[in-house]
């Protein structure tokens, strides 16, 4: 290839960040919004290319270029110039949600590598993967195309261990997220509740709604409903419909989900806006990452296949009753370890050309 596409180690600037970007869930574009703010504080004027949907807009929202997540002549010129390419964060080594993302994702990185760039996944988690060949077959990227790998739980780590990744080193984090600014304004006398779609998700909606009604009539929390991803809004519309009575709203925007008084989500990122703005929590697990977040922040739990109304109810008092002392030190410690995916970054850059 010409001198023009691929640059020399030399002339090399700035990063590439892949991931599942530009698709308008809170969650991730909280995350791009923390990876692309650490990499302007290791330099502050870092040119940064986004692999999104949505391109050009997807970047736009974090001040950075955006290529579309299809266009690989795209994505390869700026691989080509790029210093650093980070795949991350949030739950991209798993093949639960599509065997086709797990699969566009090892691509991409596979193709940063051979570009040049120094290679990192960034806070990572990682599984599930349901079949034996498919882990394999990912251990094996990982450990040829992979030059610093961080996750952002104790499971992540073992999982990538258990598959057999052999290299590089693998670093315990924590979810980039949890160091954004914390929420502006005032505490609000509100619960909030972040709910999802999830297979065996409907059968529980009277459940849900009966814990709802509970917190409302003992605490006198009136429940904030937040829709984190399009999808939510049907799951939310569900469980108001039954609350008849209970004086609820609904919101689009994530960031008062730390101004709350006490949170009950399944999203994973409404546990981990709680935890960084010092909020209580509890969390309703459809997947392995909101158990490993919940058992690391504190938070009491239960699983959805063993939801009961009593059992929400439950968590809503174990969480009203946390120790905002342990809560703290839960933050503090998360969010120290979360550090560990800019050091790693840090040492990438510096390091020269990443072959």
């Amino acid at each position: 290839m010409k001198n023009w596409f691929i640059r020399p180690p030399a002339d090399r600037r700035g990063a590439v960040i892949s991931g599942a970007y530009g698709m308008d869930n809170a969650g991730d574009d909280a995350v791009l919004a923390a990876v692309t703010a650490a990499l302007r504080r290791l330099e502050r004027d870092m040119p940064v290319t986004v692999i999104a949907r949505g391109g050009k807009k997807a970047g736009r929202r974090v001040a950075a270029g955006g290529v579309g997540r299809m266009n690989i002549p795209g994505w390869l010129l700026a691989m080509g110039r790029a210093r650093l390419f980070i795949l991350g964060g949030g739950s991209l080594l798993q093949d639960v949600t599509s065997r086709r993302s797990l699969w566009y994702y090892l691509t991409v990185l596979r193709a940063a590598k051979a570009m040049g760039c120094a290679t990192q996944l960034y806070g990572v988690g990682a599984g599930p993967i349901r079949r034996e060949r498919e882990r394999r077959r990912t251990a094996e990227i990982l450990s040829r195309c992979a030059d610093a790998i961080t996750v952002r739980d104790e499971q992540s780590l073992q999982t990538l261990r258990d598959w057999g990744v052999d290299r590089p080193r693998i670093l315990l984090a924590a979810d980039p997220a949890l160091n954004l600014p914390s929420a502006s304004g005032e505490r609000e006398r509100k619960v909030g509740i972040a709910l999802r779609p999830w297979p065996g998700f409907w059968a529980h909606v009277p459940d849900f709604a009966q814990a709802v009604r509970y917190v409302w009539q003992r605490y006198r929390l009136p429940p904030v409903f937040f829709c984190m991803a399009p999808g939510d809004r049907q799951a939310v519309r569900s469980v108001c419909a039954e609350l008849e009575g209970v004086p609820y709203t609904v919101s689009a925007d994530a960031r008062r989900i730390g101004r709350m008084s006490m949170v009950l989500a399944m999203r994973l990122h409404g546990l981990v806006f709680a935890l960084r703005d010092g909020v209580p929590a509890a969390g309703v697990s459809y997947d392995p990452k909101v158990d490993a977040f919940c058992r690391e922040a504190g938070f009491p739990l239960v699983r959805l296949e063993n939801v009961t109304a009593e059992s929400l109810c439950e968590l809503a008092d174990l969480a009203m009753h946390m120790d905002a002392e342990h809560l703290s030190a839960s933050a503090r410690t998360l969010q120290t370890r979360e550090r560990v995916n800019a050091g790693a970054a840090a040492e990438l850059l510096s390091a020269g050309d990443g072959t």
